[in-house]
């Protein structure tokens, strides 16, 4: 799961307004990014291995994992770290690099809709309690979805936006 505060100066949630806020306008420049390709576009290769359509389908499955994180969390799961970070996006990569563009759009939407409701649902304390939950180390919940979503939005802008190689 990408780890929060990944921005420099970028300034922590401390309220479910300003949370849903910085996602929100990281998703309108995610949005925006994309409105520039059509379908054909989404296809071509952004790097040695990915598309455009494989970026989007990483951020879905993160914004999935943030969100089963959070929900193995309130059940009282204990959550390890076995594989790290390039190995969970090589399977993710494996598991969704055949799905249709039109599967991974709709796959992606859902995704993004399941982190608003997880946010809605979430008591103060789940997001904004650094010691709420042990796994995260003291970073609030928050941090995490930020870490998923908007944060990790930015990151990929400059690889959706290369030329086609």
């Amino acid at each position: 799961m990408t780890p929060p505060g990944t921005l420099d100066g970028d300034a922590p949630s401390v309220d479910r307004d300003s949370l849903l806020r910085s996602i929100r306008a990281g998703r309108e420049r995610l949005v925006s990014t994309l409105a520039q390709f059509d379908d054909a576009a989404m296809l071509d290769r952004v790097d040695a291995e990915w598309t455009r359509k494989d970026v989007l389908a990483h951020l879905e499955a993160w914004e999935r994992h943030v969100v089963e994180r959070l929900d193995a969390l309130r059940r009282g799961d204990a959550l390890t770290d076995e594989e790290d970070t390039d190995a969970l996006n090589a399977r993710f990569h494996a598991q969704d690099r055949d799905r249709s563009l039109a599967d991974v759009r709709s796959g992606e939407a859902e995704a993004y809709g399941a982190v608003l409701a997880a946010i809605d649902q979430a008591s103060e304390e789940e997001l904004f309690d650094g010691a709420h939950f042990a796994w995260t180390e003291g970073d609030p919940f928050a941090e995490w979805f930020r870490g998923n979503t908007d944060e990790h939005y930015d990151e990929h802008l400059e690889q959706l936006t290369r030329p086609a190689r």
